[in-house]
């Protein structure tokens, strides 16, 4: 670990700094003041309302319950709508689940690693848009890019009805990736934006809960949906993608009309002029990053990303930990999801028993991850989160593992429920990865590529349980339980990282006059989560 001393001298060793040498500084100080002032004499947020004087005065400038009410109304405009978009991505994106307990595979002639290589070209299209697509909601603003990216994937999934072979099948699942790609980090930045750095990961939680319990509303619109097979000559997983994708296309459109703009001088009519101007004042004071999104539609200067930055978001050595637990900590779950309800019709059930009996694995995991995001708010620590997600996995693994061939079924059934339904902390994660990016052109980029993290996950997870493993999928289970142990150490390493990291911040920044601070404030050349001045999130 760098000296405490040996850093101070780095930054000029100011301590011994003599007096004459002072007066120097203090005018460099002065100066910098000045340069940074002098360009613009008007007030920055004048389209903003009172948010500048309340800025200026800071947290006492509004009262505790005008505070709850702002955030009840945030809740109630910009998380609900949310949660509706969060459907409207799900129900598109998953019913390839529901539809696998048809015949579908005897009526386009595929085989189930068909289905695999449907689902790795889905996601590597999925990813390979990640960035762009993140960059574009950026430039453009996220009240119109989001829309417009959910009317076109509502388009492609409705066309799924119209398949016919492998090909046809091959080619939508790509189009759906490239549609969906960016969508779930753009959706993140913008939710993020409302709230504090406290306050995200539950809203975030609440986000995934309706992306889970998309599921249980579509096990059980398949089942009544199904009952339609053989109308107008159609078989029943027509029926779904049809009627599926006429919803999601009324919720795109819809959404056009209805998303708030944190970025517009108007948010959303259900708020006051004062209450949208304490809006932004509390988060901007969080985090003072979230201004820039305020700065950009004030200036009508396009964003620019640049290979480089890419690359630094990529290569950020306080973020690279949490992107490798967002790649491999959901694989041990994700790839017994991605395949339940064929594993239960191994098992012997029936179409519909299959679908049934997939709810209560999602309730449970809804459960589990507002409970964590819950407890990562409150005590403000997010690492203990994957270990004991890791923890709970670990037993059921081991007895899918050691079970005998001619075991009660439903013990299987048992076991399967808990690793589907364990708790889910991508929300956690994503939350730290916004907190601990300090920076919102970093945290543009460095939130889509936690997203590509996680899809470079369910690369694996669809891979996963192969054909000739089944139908208890031995070999496939014995690397889970490898990389739920190698998941429990990656976040023992980040919190002892990030731990001895704020030591040696805290260290620096304690042998540091008040001088030298503000010195440092205004010249260093570090930025976001590289400043001396800035704490790593737990």
């Amino acid at each position: 670990m760098v000296g405490a001393d040996s850093v101070v001298t780095d930054y000029g060793s100011i301590s011994s700094i003599h007096s004459r040498e002072r007066e120097g500084l203090i005018k460099a100080v002065s100066d910098v003041s000045d340069e940074e002032t002098s360009g613009d004499t008007t007030k920055p947020y004048a389209a903003y309302g009172e948010l500048q004087t309340l800025l200026d005065e800071g947290p006492s400038a509004w009262t505790s319950d005008e505070e709850r009410r702002v955030r009840m109304k945030t809740d109630w405009r910009v998380l609900a709508w949310a949660c509706v978009m969060m459907f409207s991505l799900q129900i598109n994106r998953m019913n390839i689940v529901n539809v696998l307990t048809t015949d579908i595979f005897t009526d386009l002639n595929m085989q189930p690693n068909d289905y695999n290589l449907g689902q790795s070209i889905f996601v590597t299209c999925f990813l390979l848009f990640e960035i762009p697509t993140q960059i574009l909601s950026t430039i453009i603003g996220p009240e119109i890019w989001i829309p417009t990216m959910m009317t076109l994937w509502a388009t492609v999934g409705f066309l799924q009805t119209f398949i016919t072979d492998k090909t046809t099948y091959l080619v939508t699942r790509a189009f759906l990736g490239m549609c969906q790609g960016g969508f779930i980090p753009g959706l993140v930045l913008y939710v993020t934006s409302f709230y504090k750095s406290n306050e995200m990961s539950v809203r975030l939680s609440v986000i995934w809960t309706t992306n889970h319990m998309t599921n249980v509303v579509s096990a059980l619109l398949a089942s009544a949906i199904f009952e339609l097979d053989g109308r107008l000559g159609w078989h029943n997983w027509q029926w779904l993608f049809f009627l599926e994708g006429l919803a999601t296309m009324a919720i795109g459109i819809s959404t056009y009309f209805l998303m708030a703009s944190f970025r517009r001088p108007v948010i959303s009519r259900v708020f006051t002029a004062r209450e949208q101007a304490i809006l932004r004042a509390r988060v901007i004071l969080d985090d003072s990053s979230k201004a820039k999104a305020l700065e950009r539609s004030r200036s009508a200067v396009m964003t620019k990303f640049g290979i480089k930055d890419v690359f630094n978001a990529v290569t950020d050595k306080y973020l690279v930990p949490i992107f490798i637990l967002g790649m491999l900590g959901f694989v041990p779950s994700v790839a017994s999801y991605q395949f339940i309800t064929i594993i239960l019709r191994n098992f012997g059930y029936t179409t519909q028993e299959s679908n049934f009996l997939s709810i209560p694995a999602n309730t449970l995991l809804c459960i589990g991850m507002v409970t964590a995001a819950h407890f990562a708010d409150k005590y403000r620590r997010r690492w203990p989160m994957p270990i004991i997600a890791m923890i709970w996995l670990l037993p059921f693994l081991i007895v899918e593992l050691v079970l005998p061939d001619d075991a009660d079924r439903w013990v299987r059934v048992f076991c399967l429920t808990f690793i589907v339904g364990f708790p889910y902390f991508t929300p956690v994660l994503m939350s730290w990865v916004s907190a601990n990016s300090n920076d919102q052109h970093k945290r543009a980029l460095a939130v889509a590529i936690y997203n590509i993290s996680v899809q470079l996950g369910n690369i694996i997870s669809a891979n996963m349980y192969r054909a000739d493993d089944a139908p208890f999928y031995r070999r496939g289970n014995s690397i889970l339980i490898g990389i739920v142990v190698f998941n429990i150490c990656m976040a023992l390493f980040v919190r002892w990282f990030f731990s001895r990291e704020n030591k040696r911040r805290e260290e620096i920044w304690g042998h540091m006059t008040e001088l030298e601070r503000i010195y440092y404030s205004s010249t260093t050349t570090e930025v976001a989560n590289q400043r001396l001045d800035f704490r790593l999130h737990m």
